[in-house]
Formats: structure tokens, C-alpha cells, sequence
């Protein structure tokens, strides 16, 4: 019996990794992102500014995030994981004071566009999927699951908190307490806990199916080799993925974004808004875990088709929902979505390999600015119209066409191994 193999399943560090990405990426997400919502009203009351105005500080965040995510991921392939965290961390701490004390809607717009983005993207997405495939090979897919679990769980718990504490303390002190938490809490428990690699023989459980490079267990880590850019950009799949996963972010985070207005175009309360953006995140959670878990068993490509289809008829829904319940359904489907990048991790670790995550997830994000520009238009529109039909028929159907590209995604089961030596010559016969 293999009794390190057995230890590594019974508990293994790995895991403890998982958890403080969770931690990190809630923390980060938590106002900037997933209770953004619940704060336009109150914001373009007082700064005197349309909401879709103010939807524009996402698309300013996106739009500088996406350049910077290429080096963020040459960082992450290069640079110890718990040195980018705690530098994003401090960052966002930092961005919550600020939000805080805005007075005007051009420095809230100035904070999301300068101060969001390089702290957003050391502490999130980028460098945790490139720590999680340093860590696992066995189970990675669920393990990118979880990790982009953080996201939705900060939208599931906040909305409901949020919203009660905007009654009782004010939108300010909820902004720059977030801050205050970040910097006492989170850092100090990504010092505690973040290791670059496992130590040797750490985990074999985890780590077998691809081989390690010569002198480490495990899969490859910063310093050693990494992939160019020019093999990122000229893999037909690279594009695939791309033009799958973009339609579908897109839509998912323009309901997290304009839940409220929508919600009052159809005289929905102020309280079940809350609860329909706590709900797309709960299934935001619920798909990060599924889809992880379908990713280890039966690949990307078939997760990749079906999210897209349910999400188009969750738009079409709520094109056409005018009560409280076929909006449900809709935000249900919808929701779905936000586990696209646990999906877009896994796809990207099968193409690329553990030594080339950082690199090649970061150029995926290079293209958020095309996401982050979905809650002004649909907004914009909706302004010019009096209507949200047409935002959101024209968006079922481009996740329509996501789900035909997923069927065009070739997928490599199992990365092709590479020896640490020379293997012997074995005798014919």
C-alpha cells in the first residue's frame, strides 16, 4: 500500500492553497464586482449621474485589467504566488478606502480605471489558476472549480448584507470597512498559508499524470521554462476558447451589473433584487463546482456547448419575463455563466500544461474590455428604447454562436508527457 499516496488523499496541502484563493478572490470581487449593483442607485442620486454613467467604471476596470493581464500572467509563471497576492490585496484595501470617500462620479470612474486593475489582477484570477496548476494534476479541473468558487460565494453571502447595512451604517463605512478587513484579515492569512510548490513528495497523489521537470516534483513552477507567446497565439484553440468564453462572460456579468435598474423597470422591490443578484451568484457557485467536476470526466468541449445554450434560453427569458417569477428563472440560467472561467482555467491548464497557465490565461483576459462593455450597452440601450428585449435577444444569440464554437474545440485528454532523462532503448523482442 502506497501510505504517502493515501496521507496526500486523506489531506493534502493543496487544498489549504484552494481555500485562501477562494479567500482572495472573494475578498477582491466582494464590492468591486459582485454588489456593484446594489450601490448605482444611491450613487446616481447623490453624484447627480445616469446609472449607465456609472456602469462605465466596470468597463474602465475591464478595459486596463485586460492589458495588464499578459504580464500578470508572465508574473504568475515567474514570481512567488504569495508575494503577488499580498501587493493585490493591499491594492484593493487600499481602492475600498478610496471608493469610500469618493465625491464625484469622475474619481469614482479614475479609481476603477487606475488603482482596480493591477490590484485586481494580482490577487484573483490569474495568479491563483497558475498556483492551482503548480498543485494539482489529479483533480485539477475541480480544484479550478473551487478556486473560482470565491467569486460567487462573495455574491451570494454580500447581497442581502449589503443591502441592510446601506439602511443602517450608510454605503461609505461598508466600503471602508470591506478595506479594513482585507488588510487585517486576508494578508495576514496569505502569509500564513501560500506556498509557490509543493515540497518534495508532497502530494503524489495529486501530481501524477504529467511528468516533472528534471530536480522538482510536480508540475513545472516559476524560473524554469516558459511558453512563448507566439505558441499562445498561433494554437487554433487559443482562439476557440476565446470566442466561446467571451460571449458567455459577457452576459453573465451584465445581469450581476444591471440587476437593479432591470429589476425596477419591472417594479421589482429593491429586496428581491438583492436576492436575485444573491441567487445568480449561488448559481455562479454551483457551476464553478459542476463544471470542474464535469471537466475532469468527460473533458471541456460538451460543458462549454450546454452552458452557453442554457444561458441563451435564460436571456430569452428575461427579453420576454415581466413578472417575478419568469425573471427568476431567467437570472437562474443566467447566473449559470460566472462559472465559465473555472471552465476556461481547466481548458487552458489541457492545452498548455501547468507551465504555461499564467501566460496563456492571461492573454484570454486581454480581451475582458469586450465584456466589460456589455452592461453599458444593454443599459444604453435600454435607455433609448424604453425596453431590455433587444439587449438581450441579441445576446442569446451570440452564446448561441459560443455553443457552436465549442463544438469545434479539439481537446488533448492528457497533456503528452515529457521525460525528465533519456529513456533506455528496449531490446526488439
Amino acid at each position: 500500500m502506497n501510505t504517502t499516496a493515501d496521507r496526500a488523499r486523506l489531506w493534502y496541502h493543496g487544498w489549504n492553497i484552494v481555500a485562501v484563493c477562494i479567500l482572495c478572490q472573494a475578498a477582491a470581487n466582494g464590492l468591486t464586482y459582485n454588489t456593484l449593483s446594489l450601490f448605482y442607485e444611491g450613487w446616481s442620486k447623490e453624484l447627480h449621474d445616469p446609472v449607465s454613467k456609472l456602469t462605465l467604471a466596470i468597463a474602465l476596470m475591464g478595459t486596463v485589467a485586460a492589458m495588464l493581464s499578459p504580464l500578470t500572467g508572465v508574473l504568475a509563471d515567474r514570481y512567488p504566488a504569495r508575494r503577488l497576492f499580498v501587493c493585490g490585496l493591499l491594492g484593493m484595501a487600499l481602492f475600498y478606502v478610496a471608493v469610500g470617500s469618493i465625491t464625484a462620479t469622475w474619481q469614482l470612474l479614475a479609481l476603477y480605471g487606475l488603482l482596480a486593475p493591477p490590484a485586481l489582477t494580482l490577487s484573483t484570477a490569474i495568479p491563483a489558476n497558475a498556483l492551482i496548476a503548480r498543485w494539482f494534476v489529479r483533480r485539477r479541473g475541480l480544484a479550478l472549480g473551487l478556486s473560482a468558487f470565491g467569486i460567487g460565494l462573495a455574491g451570494v453571502v454580500l447581497p442581502p448584507v449589503v443591502n441592510r447595512l446601506q439602511h443602517a451604517v450608510g454605503w461609505r463605512m461598508i466600503w471602508w470597512g470591506g478595506g479594513v478587513l482585507i488588510a487585517v484579515v486576508v494578508v495576514p492569512i496569505v502569509l500564513l498559508v501560500v506556498r509557490n510548490r509543493p515540497a518534495e513528495e508532497e502530494g503524489s497523489y495529486y501530481l501524477s499524470g504529467e511528468a516533472a521537470p528534471s530536480g522538482h516534483h510536480g508540475p513545472a513552477a516559476g524560473g524554469e521554462y516558459q511558453i512563448s507567446w507566439r505558441e499562445v497565439v498561433t494554437r487554433r484553440n487559443f482562439w476557440l476558447l476565446v470566442g466561446i468564453y467571451l460571449p458567455i462572460l459577457a452576459l453573465s456579468g451584465a445581469c450581476v451589473q444591471i440587476i437593479r435598474p432591470y429589476a425596477t423597470a419591472h417594479d421589482i422591490s429593491q429586496d428581491a433584487s438583492a436576492w436575485l443578484l444573491a441567487l445568480m451568484s449561488g448559481m455562479h457557485v454551483v457551476a464553478t463546482i459542476v463544471l470542474g467536476f464535469l471537466s475532469d470526466r468527460i473533458g471541456n468541449r460538451l460543458p462549454f456547448a450546454g452552458l452557453a445554450l442554457l444561458m441563451g434560453v435564460g436571456a430569452v427569458l428575461l427579453a420576454v419575463g415581466s413578472d417575478l417569477p419568469v425573471v427568476t428563472i431567467g437570472c437562474t440560467l443566467v447566473g449559470l455563466g460566472g462559472g465559465v472561467i473555472a471552465l476556461l482555467a481547466a481548458a487552458v491548464a489541457m492545452e498548455f500544461g501547468a507551465k504555461g497557465v499564467g501566460r496563456a490565461f492571461g492573454m484570454c483576459m486581454f480581451f475582458i474590455p469586450l465584456v466589460t462593455l456589455a452592461p453599458f450597452s444593454i443599459k444604453r440601450t435600454q435607455e433609448a428604447t424604453g425596453s431590455y428585449a433587444p439587449p438581450f435577444i441579441g445576446w442569446a444569440i451570440l452564446v448561441a454562436v459560443s455553443a457552436v464554437l465549442s463544438l469545434w474545440l479539439q481537446e488533448r485528454r492528457k497533456p503528452a508527457p515529457v521525460p525528465a532523462e533519456p529513456m533506455p532503448e528496449v531490446p526488439a523482442g
